[in-house]
């Protein structure tokens, strides 16, 4: 796939575009390969997510789901992603199966964790004794009021790691502190990669990462280098960027 980006404006509510493309880009995929590997995220884009997924026409039994960023806590925990998954998604719908979720084994230390996630995502793809770098069809994420995305936060050393797929944290500047996360490498190999960004409060930040392309914000360095980059916005999220950005003369 050659190297793409779009921006798309969606008036009130981002959260039609982002399914409609979650279906697209699944239903794309699958008709091509038997599989359908697909990152999510917490946050409002988890809101959305367990909102809508099960209204997507799908064969949801040939997804699997894994998590771009998890923090270790117990499920049960409401800071757990994969909680919010189950009790929002799983327990209120029951065409979406438990076992297309690939959560994070919260109850190990926080390396640990990052370590068995690693495996666990080179198993699911059949590279568990390859150094080859896996490429999800899709990776769902958000942006950060300091410009972060999954658990990568400005000027920290994660942003420099090259050879793991899940790193650990335990020093997140934002609660939890200890966290697993997908890393640069993993998430830049990814074929599509699609940010959402609902309200005014996400305006600037969204016009340093997108018009600006300020590289000491993590969200700005995702960029898949042979995928598409997406940035789906409201209009009130969109206010300070003129145009469409990526527009080449």
């Amino acid at each position: 796939m050659a190297h793409k980006r779009a921006f798309y404006r969606t008036g009130d509510a981002i959260c039609d575009e982002v399914l409609g493309l979650l279906e697209k880009f699944a239903n794309e995929t699958l008709a091509k390969q038997d599989r359908f590997r697909l990152g999510v995220s917490g946050g409002s884009l988890a809101d959305i997510l367990c909102e809508g997924m099960a209204e997507l026409r799908s064969d949801f039994s040939k997804w699997q789901i894994f998590f771009c960023d998890e923090r270790v806590v117990p499920a049960t925990d409401k800071e757990s992603t994969w909680g919010i998954f189950k009790r929002q998604l799983l327990e209120c719908h029951n065409n979406v199966p438990e076992s297309i979720f690939f959560p994070v084994n919260c109850t190990l230390d926080v390396a640990e964790a990052a370590t068995d996630y690693e495996r666990t995502i080179r198993k699911a793809f059949g590279l568990e004794k390859s150094t080859e770098m896996p490429s999800f069809d899709l990776l769902i994420l958000g942006i950060g009021p300091d410009g972060h995305t999954a658990s990568l936060f400005p000027g920290h050393p994660l942003l420099k790691e090259e050879k793991k797929l899940i790193a650990p944290i335990d020093n997140s500047p934002k609660p939890p502190p200890k966290r697993v996360t997908m890393t640069l490498p993993l998430i830049n190999n990814a074929k599509v990669c699609l940010f959402g960004a609902q309200g005014r409060g996400k305006a600037e930040m969204l016009k340093r990462i997108v018009a600006e392309r300020d590289t000491s914000l993590p969200a700005t360095l995702v960029d898949p280098p042979n995928g598409e980059l997406i940035f789906v916005a409201c209009d009130e999220a969109a206010s300070l960027i003129e145009g469409d950005p990526f527009k080449t003369s």
